[in-house]
């Protein structure tokens, strides 16, 4: 099954409602299938962006296919002008050619018939014009006149044929540029023909590229709503996570505060009756037992489990209700609580031996390293997501401004706040607010 058509089945069956309380959860999974469909986003992105660089190709082809099969189309309607005008000349000159060789014809005929009357006559026609002739005068002017006719009529002929002669070959000039009009037009139509395959050719690559595009977008789209919501599911589950995470922190330091009151309240009562039984003893005259003498005291919380690179890469946010305290030791300032100077603690101070090693709950940056008026030497700690941590009352600063520190370093040695509290004093800030480090303590 492709990721995506995953991703919308485990969507739709994950639906909006938070998981049961008692459901474990964990981001991991789905934090895969995103990292899937983001990587085939990624990839369906690259395609469709080289196909549109095809698209765009082929629809530059296309333009230049149609300039160029215009231009072939005006330059073939030139030809057919041309042709057109040609063959018209062509045929008036094939008239007048035909009408030449008509007139031609008929002079021939008469001059045929005129030299066959003399050849039947003989040499004496002219003798016998000027024998019967009444007049002398009259005779010779019909003999020049007959002379006259002759020479004209062999000169007509002669003009006719050379007139023909030019004719025909006008005419074949003509048929020459007909015949050259003939051919160029043809290769125009075959270079027309030849064009209009191409730009069908690239019509079609081109419809394909664009269904494949819009095939492409569809199913971007697709990816991109199926992120959308895995990206809201996987945030559903975090906050659910960190809602369960912060009751079960919530739960324990009730637990905690219960198991202390519960402590407290036991001494109380027993001293109180140690006290009654010394009392009762001293109206007898009697001696004090020694269990009458001993106060019973109540050991603050202890804290054993201390911060290493258990939460090494991981965010600061996940590590609410997991989180491990710097140092071990006895926790005798809580979070809410007065202290001697008439101030609440906005952390928790955990009393310590002296020169005990302080370590990073987490990953950061260190932020500051100098003295901190009222609380001694301090470090700060950038987590990242506008979470910071805060150590102070230290003997040693390990660490300075702009290094960086894994969970489980040593960034310096407890010592004493400047109120004389020798120990610890630890606090979790987000956007500069303090937070309780027991709710996020496990």
């Amino acid at each position: 099954m492709k990721p995506y058509v995953l991703m919308a089945a485990l969507i739709a069956g994950a639906s909006h409602a938070a998981p049961p309380a008692s459901a474990a959860l964990s981001t991991a999974p789905h934090q895969q299938d995103l990292k899937s469909v983001r990587k085939e986003i990624d990839t369906l992105k690259k395609d469709i962006a080289q196909k549109q660089a095809v698209q765009k190709e082929a629809q530059s082809a296309i333009k230049e296919s149609e300039q160029a099969i215009s231009q072939t189309t005006q330059a073939l309607v030139k030809l057919e002008k041309k042709q057109s005008s040609s063959e018209q000349q062509l045929e008036a000159l094939r008239a007048q050619i035909n009408a030449s060789r008509n007139s031609l014809a008929a002079v021939r005929q008469r001059v045929g018939q005129m030299l066959a009357r003399q050849y039947k006559s003989g040499q004496h026609d002219a003798m016998k014009l000027m024998m019967n002739a009444n007049d002398p005068n009259q005779s010779a002017r019909d003999l020049a006149y007959y002379q006259h006719i002759a020479r004209a009529q062999q000169q007509l002929v002669a003009q006719l044929i050379t007139h023909q002669h030019e004719l025909e070959a006008l005419s074949f000039q003509l048929e020459q540029e007909l015949a050259r009009l003939n051919s160029l037009s043809n290769r125009k139509s075959q270079e027309k023909s030849s064009l209009q395959q191409d730009k069908a050719s690239q019509q079609q690559e081109l419809n394909k590229v664009t269904g494949e595009i819009k095939t492409g977008q569809s199913k971007l789209s697709q990816l991109q709503e199926n992120e959308k919501r895995l990206t809201g599911l996987i945030a559903q589950i975090n906050r659910e996570i960190q809602r369960r995470r912060a009751e079960i922190a919530r739960k324990a330091a009730e637990e905690r505060k219960a198991k202390l009151a519960a402590a407290r309240e036991a001494a109380r009562k027993e001293n109180e009756r140690r006290r009654k039984l010394a009392e009762n003893a001293k109206k007898q005259g009697k001696p004090v037992p020694e269990e009458a003498k001993q106060t019973v005291t109540v050991k603050e919380e202890a804290i054993t489990d201390v911060a290493d690179d258990s939460a090494a890469g991981r965010a600061f946010v996940s590590l609410q209700g997991r989180m491990k305290m710097p140092v071990a030791g006895q926790l005798v300032g809580r979070f809410g609580k007065p202290r001697q100077q008439g101030v609440s603690w906005k952390g928790v101070f955990i009393q310590t031996a002296n020169g005990t090693p302080v370590r990073s709950v987490a990953d950061g940056t260190v932020v500051f390293a100098d003295q901190l008026r009222g609380f001694g030497n301090a470090i700060l700690v950038d987590h990242g997501g506008n979470y910071m941590t805060v150590y102070t009352g230290l003997s040693v600063i390990g660490k300075s401004v702009g290094g960086s520190v894994k969970a489980g370093d040593t960034i310096g040695n407890t010592g004493t706040l400047d109120s004389g509290e020798s120990g610890l004093y630890f606090e979790i800030r987000h956007m500069g607010r303090p937070l309780n480090p027991q709710a996020w303590a496990r």
